[in-house]
């Protein structure tokens, strides 16, 4: 009778994380913390650059800026969730105030799982990512 093995734990290096942000500060802050934690990563300008770099391999998750020019986070979900992709989850990361009711209906978009502002909360962030992911995450001392 043939041993089971017990399943490798998932770690962040399994993953593909996608950074969007037009503002190249955010995107270096967002990649240098998610790869201090070991992730793949992956940056866009916005939402069309985003796009074409789907292929050859589509991120696990996205960490998506609002307000941007050329194509907004918000055009570029909707044109997520029209060609194919309406469960990759999307971590929505805005500057801009909004009432508690934009954010909830933001929220109920289908890849939208969860959303924060600026300036970051990167123990949150990274809690949130790792959840979403099904990633174990050490505990700290």
């Amino acid at each position: 009778m043939e041993e089971a093995f017990p399943a490798r734990p998932r770690v962040p290096a399994d993953f593909l994380v996608m950074i969007v942000d037009d503002d190249a500060d955010i995107r270096y802050l967002v990649e240098h913390n998610l790869k201090k934690e070991g992730f793949q990563t992956v940056t866009a300008v916005d939402g069309l650059d985003a796009y074409e770099k789907l292929t050859p391999r589509a991120p696990d998750l996205i960490f998506l800026d609002l307000m941007m020019p050329g194509q907004s986070g918000y055009e570029f979900l909707r044109h997520l969730q029209g060609a194919g992709h309406p469960r990759l989850p999307i971590v929505i990361a805005t500057a801009r105030a909004l009432d508690p009711t934009t954010v909830a209906d933001i929220l109920r978009e289908a890849n939208v799982v969860e959303f924060f502002t600026k300036p970051f909360n990167w123990p949150l962030i990274l809690n949130a990512i790792s959840r979403r992911l099904n990633i174990q995450r050490p505990a700290k001392p």
